[in-house]
């Protein structure tokens, strides 16, 4: 297992959990590579600052398959989150979070050592990965070790999509690099690149830390995400199930148009909040300012008059599977034009840390701005940097003395800074996938080679299975993936 973010973990329980009940444990080894030597939950999950809070309710979390309350009652164990009925619907700071990921690895690794598996924590850095017939050989720096499977389980890697600002004083080429935030002046004025749940982090942090410049959030399409909270009445899907889904594809023998898919959720939103679907409402761009917007937004979350947010929740489980059955030119139309706009509604920002994104709208300290262009730093940098935003008809410059990209891991895996990824992709052993990220076969994780066959015994799990899975970055879908996969290895063994 390559990578202890929440993903590895998440592999590493699945396999000592489905090992054990198949009776499988007696000279099972399992080895976990981490080059931090840490072996803790990622940079997502491994956040000292009680500001980042998860995006989801605390009931949603829990990583052990047929208990969903697991992780509410590891906070009530420990007295945090507040009382238990509050603990179900709370925001909980992302470093309980990695306590708890943390603590159900070592769990789950005891409990497997109490059984006759071997689970050793190795500190050192994959960089290539030769897989054979049966085989994998890893390299570590001077190291060779032998494995009968290899599952890579990469987190999101920053990309380089500015490789112009790459080097240069003031530039913070992820959002999860905390420690330049804390040298970033009080008074300073700061360009976030992106306008989604990591830059809304970022435009956090920046506050808990101090800062009180100005703080400009700019994207190419879409304003902040929307915000979720307030009373809950969680439903099962009415018209987005999985029967709907197999009786349109006719169990697979025909691929789904777009307007197939819209459809089926026009009408469950529609069923939700009891009234039509105002189609060209959502298509248009946002006309309140960002303040009023947000107060709007906060209040119909607060009163849980939001009623399409449970439904569009509830159908979470279900996006991979979709995704998998839809028409190639469907996802490629939905990418270009409309996945902006699903993400602000689909990923939208919890009512704490939109109550606290208002405040400082309303203050003016945060601005939003679509029409992203080019960020670049003229005159040798001396003058910072500019940003250059607008439609074709009006546009502007920003300047700014730092640029923090939160525009999260590219799509392309080919511009990933990541040598293990690099030497995978040169030898044709990884292949990028049309949509983004890593092509691996749906329903095993099984690496699909440059040659378009999926041979075991190198696997893959993580956020980075985007263009196959499309819904990467929830826990729910990470241990789906994660849980179809270990049944896949352990089968393949």
């Amino acid at each position: 297992m390559v990578g202890a973010g929440a993903s590895g973990i998440l592999t590493v329980v699945q396999l000592i959990e489905q090992a054990l009940a198949q009776d499988l444990g007696d000279g099972l080894r399992i080895q976990l590579f981490d080059k931090s030597g840490r072996f803790t939950s990622g940079p997502a999950y491994g956040t000292p600052y009680d500001c980042h809070i998860l995006n989801m309710r605390a009931a949603t979390m829990s990583v052990i398959d047929g208990r969903p309350d697991d992780f509410c009652d590891w906070l009530a164990a420990r007295d945090e989150g507040g009382g238990r009925r509050t603990q179900r619907d709370a925001y909980v700071p992302r470093r309980l979070y990695g306590r708890y990921l943390t603590e159900r690895l070592a769990r789950a690794a005891d409990r497997a050592e109490r059984h006759g598996v071997a689970v050793e924590f190795l500190p050192l850095e994959v960089t290539d990965c030769l897989p054979g017939d049966g085989k994998a050989l890893l390299q570590c720096g001077d190291r060779t070790l032998a494995c009968d499977a290899a599952v890579l389980c990469s987190g999101d890697i920053p990309g380089n999509r500015f490789p112009q600002l790459t080097g240069h004083d003031g530039y913070l080429p992820s959002a999860w690099h905390y420690d330049a935030f804390e040298r970033i002046p009080e008074h300073a004025p700061v360009v976030v690149l992106g306008s989604s749940l990591t830059a809304v982090d970022a435009v956090l942090l920046l506050d808990a830390l101090g800062h009180r410049g100005r703080v400009h959030c700019v994207s190419r399409v879409r304003s902040l995400p929307k915000v979720q909270g307030g009373p809950t009445t969680p439903a099962p899907s009415r018209f987005v199930t999985r029967e709907a889904i197999d009786r349109m594809a006719k169990g697979g023998a025909r691929p789904l148009a777009l307007a197939e898919v819209f459809d089926l959720y026009r009408r469950e939103i529609e069923h939700a909040t009891g009234a039509p679907l105002n189609v060209p409402g959502l298509l248009a761009a946002p006309q309140l300012p960002l303040a009023d917007a947000l107060s709007a937004d906060i209040a119909q979350a607060a009163e849980g008059r939001n009623r399409w947010y449970p439904a569009l929740d509830a159908t979470g489980h279900l996006a991979p599977y979709l995704w998998h059955r839809l028409d190639t030119t469907a996802k490629d139309t939905f990418l270009a034009r409309y996945a902006s706009l699903w993400a602000m509604y689909r990923h939208s920002m919890p009512l704490p840390n939109a109550r606290r994104i208002q405040r400082l709208a309303a203050d003016g300290r945060l601005q939003v701005h679509t029409g992203f262009r080019s960020v670049s730093r003229p005159d040798g940098g001396r003058g910072g940097f500019r940003v250059s935003c607008g439609t074709d008809e009006r546009h502007g410059e920003l300047s700014a003395a730092y640029v923090i990209n939160a525009t999260g891991a590219s799509p392309d895996i080919t511009q990933l800074d990541d040598p293990l990824l690099r030497n995978l992709v040169r030898a044709g052993h990884l292949r990028p996938h049309r949509h983004g990220g890593v092509d691996v076969q749906f329903g095993t994780g099984r690496a699909i080679a440059a040659d378009g066959v999926a041979r075991a015994p190198l696997y893959f799990v993580g956020p980075l299975t985007r263009g196959v899975h499309f819904y990467t970055n929830s826990i729910e879908t990470l241990l789906a993936n994660a849980s179809a996969t270990a049944a896949s290895l352990l089968r393949d063994l």
